[in-house]
């Protein structure tokens, strides 16, 4: 089994055969590969034959970049173009399947969550919350602080005359 090499590999290996036969087996009058007799002039033709066929290659994949690079911007402006386009047909034609569909835009409806997936996630959001333990404002308002030890290094908060009530509620709303 042959081993995996890039194109720049098989390149090199390709012209060191070549070099190497012209330079050592010109003379031969051939080369018993596998039991199979080549003369110089075959092998180097083989050899040339995959350079070709690698020089093919590179040329597509380059000619394929230069396409895409060309269609990139091309086709960003039909994308944009065609958001405005589906807009203005659905502001000129509403919701008519019929003519819609001629324009290839088809419309969606929204699926509504069964009886079974409602409950499924109030038990969820249920649970949620017991393991997140919020609370909600009227609880929050219940939990006091402490009394601090006059001892304590920081000095107990002043009160405000800011109106707010110990519910937490501001008057006057």
């Amino acid at each position: 089994m042959a081993a995996s090499t890039n194109k720049r590999t098989q390149t090199a290996t390709d012209n060191a055969r070549i070099t190497g036969v012209q330079k050592h087996c010109m003379g031969q009058a051939s080369i018993l590969v596998e039991s199979v007799a080549y003369t110089p002039a075959q092998v180097i033709a083989i050899y040339q034959n995959d350079l070709d066929a690698l020089a093919v290659v590179t040329a597509a994949r380059l000619a394929l970049s230069e396409a895409l690079a060309k269609a990139k911007p091309i086709a960003l402006a039909r994308s944009t173009f065609d958001r405005g386009f589906k807009h203005a047909i659905l502001g000129a034609y509403g919701n008519s399947p019929g003519t819609l569909g001629d324009f290839g835009i088809v419309l969606t409806t929204p699926k509504t969550p069964s009886t079974a997936v409602k409950a499924t996630a109030v038990t969820q959001a249920k649970a949620t919350r017991k393991l997140r333990q919020t609370l909600g404002k009227n609880q929050k308002a219940k939990i006091k602080a402490p009394p601090v030890d006059a001892s304590s290094a920081l000095p107990p908060p002043a009160a405000s005359g800011s109106g707010n009530s110990p519910t937490g509620g501001a008057t006057g709303k």
